[in-house]
């Protein structure tokens, strides 16, 4: 019996595998931030942002711990062979398996930004929840920032992107939802846009960029993103707009409205003529909330700051539209609806261009629901 029991246990231990692939943390350097930008002669800088723990000391005597942010950044053929040559200037192995932001220069995305993420996507390390954003001038730049609430760079822009992904200003874009949308030749992406603001002191959301197939084309102002996400049915939990609904008052204030959206609902349908052309019509419903109005008495002003607030709207969803089409991107997926439902009509088209030369009717119409409990 013990001969049995000792030969079974003898199998067990052959069976049991062990830790031959481990990744120890106490030899890793975490990455925090990666950006990718185009050097004034043309060169691929990789930079990286790496979290520096250190001891802060208090007014009581005491010491607190607190992480800031050491930067590094080398020239490279490929982000691959980057890493490999910043490997050799600290201790320990870079890696990326907690990165946060992946953050491109606005020179470089106008060239493909595909190839510079492949390396990403192949590493089964490589942290698949990491955003993504393009920056205003240089991306590495935005990395010497130090933030006044949030010491760590990589935190504070992170705790920027989310909060504005809540207030529906920028989409909601990691690495992992990348994936799909990069490929697909029906749909174009948009990123959010940042740049450095306040003679270099904080980092502020711009807007959004635009992206013809894999190249940045174009951008869209803050507020007119969040007229295009409603118009593109992603609305988040807030999305605010402050309109001018009175242009003659003596006092400045008294001009404008301040509106909660708290309900959207869309309609886009593509069709066909016998010739070919597509023509699209969208249409978006909002049900707003007003949240300000300085010169008051909404509910015997409701009917006129409707029609008021209906024309400006659809007049600014024309614009967003118009730039859309200037930049050459897609990002309603109207290529994607000619796949599914007008194929022969797709497989005619244009696969680069066929998006300027759609036929846009867009109409907006606003309803006030609530007003708050003044008059």
């Amino acid at each position: 019996m013990k001969i049995k029991r000792l030969f079974m246990i003898s199998i067990c231990l052959l069976l049991i595998t062990g830790c031959w692939d481990q990744n120890l943390m106490k030899d890793a350097t975490l990455i925090q931030t990666i950006t990718f930008d185009q050097t004034d002669e043309g060169e691929f800088l990789l930079g990286f942002a790496i979290p520096n723990i250190y001891r802060n000391p208090t007014d009581s005597g005491q010491e607190t711990e607190a992480i800031n942010s050491e930067n590094l950044s080398t020239v490279a053929n490929t982000p691959r062979e980057g890493r490999m040559k910043l490997n050799t200037e600290i201790p320990g192995n870079l890696d990326t398996s907690k990165n946060k932001l992946v953050l491109f220069g606005e020179q470089f995305a106008k060239g493909d930004i595909y190839p510079s993420l492949d390396v990403i996507w192949r590493d089964p390390r490589s942290s698949l929840s990491a955003k993504l954003a393009v920056v205003k001038g240089k991306a590495f730049d935005t990395l010497s920032i130090q933030p006044r609430v949030e010491s760590n760079i990589s935190q504070n822009i992170l705790y920027l992107i989310r909060s504005t992904e809540t207030n529906t200003i920028i989409p909601e874009e990691s690495i992992q939802t990348l994936a799909l949308e990069i490929l697909d030749p029906g749909e174009d992406i948009v990123l959010p846009l940042l740049k450095i603001g306040r003679n270099g002191t904080t980092i502020d959301v711009a807007g959004v960029a635009l992206f013809d197939e894999r190249k940045l084309s174009g951008t869209l102002s803050q507020e007119e993103s969040t007229l295009f996400l409603l118009l593109n049915n992603k609305q988040s939990k807030h999305a605010r707009f402050t309109q001018n609904v009175n242009g003659n008052k003596e006092l400045k204030m008294n001009n404008f409205i301040s509106l909660n959206v708290d309900h959207i609902k869309r309609k886009l349908n593509v069709s066909v003529d016998d010739s070919g052309e597509v023509f699209v019509n969208l249409n978006l419903h909002l049900k707003v909330i007003v949240e300000e109005y300085p010169i008051g008495n909404v509910p015997n002003k409701v009917d006129q700051l409707n029609n008021k607030l209906s024309n400006t709207f659809t007049n600014n969803a024309e614009e967003v539209i118009k730039k859309l089409q200037e930049a050459n991107c897609d990002a309603f997926g109207i290529g994607r609806r000619l796949i599914a439902f007008h194929h022969d009509t797709w497989k005619e088209k244009d696969k680069t261009n066929y998006f300027k030369d759609v036929k846009f009717k867009s109409k907006v119409d606003v309803e006030i629901i609530q007003h708050g409990i003044v008059k």
